[in-house]
């Protein structure tokens, strides 16, 4: 029948394709959030100032007892919030990328375990990180960390 109508109905190649482009953006949003979690919990470790401002100074940023969101309210923030003597770690796990309600943003959720070095080291938190990130730039809108335990303190 050479006067049919086209079909509308997607084909079975174009929902593949379609399936695949799809875990293909989950993919990539994992990646680029799990290096921005771990740039992050990697500045902490070296208490280094320039790149948490760098890389969060334009985000809303909430700690259980303080937070920012602007540039010069995070190189506060960071100051005081690293200013102790003796190392720390983080290590982080369990990291969960999904797409966001808003077009072009990624939520993601992730555990931390933070570490005092010194005198010898321990564990001394357990919380967790949860993030909104756009794709548009790879940059983080939003950073909660809440705490599920402190050493000395519930």
């Amino acid at each position: 029948m050479s006067g049919a109508a086209p079909t509308t109905a997607p084909t079975a190649a174009t929902a593949m394709a379609s399936a695949a482009a799809t875990a293909m953006a989950s993919a990539v949003a994992r990646h680029e959030i799990a290096n921005l979690l771990h740039t992050y919990t990697e500045a902490a470790d070296r208490k280094d100032v320039a790149t948490a401002v760098r890389l969060l100074g334009r985000a809303r940023v909430r700690f259980p007892a303080d937070g920012f969101d602007s540039p010069a309210g995070a190189r506060a923030f960071f100051t005081r919030l690293w200013d102790f003597p003796g190392g720390h770690r983080h290590d982080v796990s369990n990291l969960i990328v999904l797409p966001a309600h808003e077009e072009g943003t990624w939520q993601a959720r992730a555990h931390y375990t933070r570490w005092l070095l010194e005198p010898s080291p321990r564990v001394h938190t357990l919380g967790e990180y949860a993030l909104l990130v756009s794709d548009r730039d790879w940059t983080v809108r939003a950073l909660t960390v809440t705490r599920t335990w402190t050493e000395g303190g519930g």
